[in-house]
This record gives C-alpha cells, structure tokens and sequence, in this order.
C-alpha cells in the first residue's frame, strides 16, 4: 500500500520543480530524488509525469485562492478589490505557473483542458469583482466587463513574464498602476 505522505512529498517537490525549471526540462527522477522517495512510489501514486503535472497545477491554483477571495470582498470598490487581489498574487521569480504551462504546454492535449479551465475560472471571477465595481462606480462602464477582465489577465500575465526577466517587482508595479488608470471610470 502507498504511504500517503510519499504522495503529497511527491508534489510538493513536482510543484517546485516544474515552477522552478519548466515541465519539459524536470524528469521523474529529479522529482523523486528531491522528494527523497524511491522511483517506485512515484508510480504507486501517480500514473504518469502529466498526471503529476495536472496535479501541480491544481494544488498551485488551490494554494491562490485566498488571493481570489479578495476579488468577492463587497465591503471594497471593485477597483480596489481588483487591486489587492494582483497585490496578493505577490511576486515570485519563477512566475505564475499557470502562465508557464500556458506557454509550455497549451498544445498538448492532457493539459489544454485543464488550462482552459483555469484561465475560465480566473476569468469569471475577474468578470464579477470588475462588473461589481461599474456598479459601483470605481470601473468604467464604456467597456464590456469580459473583456476587462481578459485584458487584465493578458496584462497580468505579460507584467510577471516581465517580473521573472527583471528578477524584480516594477514591471508588478507598473502593471497594477496602470490598470488602476484604464479601468478607473
């Protein structure tokens, strides 16, 4: 039978890795060696290297959600509520995983579905704090909130490939004070 920690070591040490290094370029027995588990439990818990991917994926995704919470807070404008969520995704120099896989492995069929999925929900989310605040007045209202939101996330996701060549937090910065300015009412 596995040992159940053996599979959320596993994880834990694919999560780093592919955030760390990319998909493509982390092997299993990378993984395994950092984990400090033999080859062989790998297996017993995960049935493939994109079955751990898809896993990593998720938990990362998981890992975010108090910074998605924010987005829901009606005691905020949206527009500031819009503003602490990015604040809360923070910087990391390895970038945003879901933006890594994005680029990575879009193509590859066992992970577009997931991906999409994910880009969807994040999506949605923005879609509802950005149409909370033409409600209340903090977002333009000139603009249909989707495509907002798509902006946003396409300007997001561009600042933190930024923030991972810079090895920095400005390109963060400027992004955020310049949403602040386009989607201002």
């Amino acid at each position: 039978m596995p040992k159940a920690n053996h599979k959320q070591t596993l994880l834990d040490a694919g999560l780093a890795a592919f955030h760390r290094r990319g998909y493509h370029a982390t092997g299993v027995q990378e993984i395994v060696s950092s984990a400090g588990v033999p080859k062989g439990s790998f297996y017993s818990h995960f049935e493939s290297k994109d079955a751990l991917g898809l896993a990593a994926l998720a938990r990362y995704w998981e890992d975010r959600a108090g910074a998605r919470t924010l987005l829901h807070d009606a005691t905020l404008p949206g527009l500031e509520r819009l503003d602490r969520h990015l604040a809360a995704l923070g910087y990391s120099e390895d970038g945003c995983l879901i933006g890594n896989f994005t680029a990575e492995l879009a193509q590859v069929d066992a992970f577009r579905a997931d991906l999409s999925s994910l880009w969807r929900q994040w999506t949605d989310a923005l879609s509802e704090c950005l149409a909370d605040g033409q409600r209340d007045g903090s977002v333009r209202t000139d603009v249909p909130v989707t495509d907002l939101a798509r902006t946003v996330l396409a300007l997001w996701e561009g600042a933190v490939l930024s923030a991972k060549v810079e090895r920095g937090l400005e390109p963060l910065n400027m992004a955020r004070r310049t949403l602040r300015q386009l989607l201002a009412s």
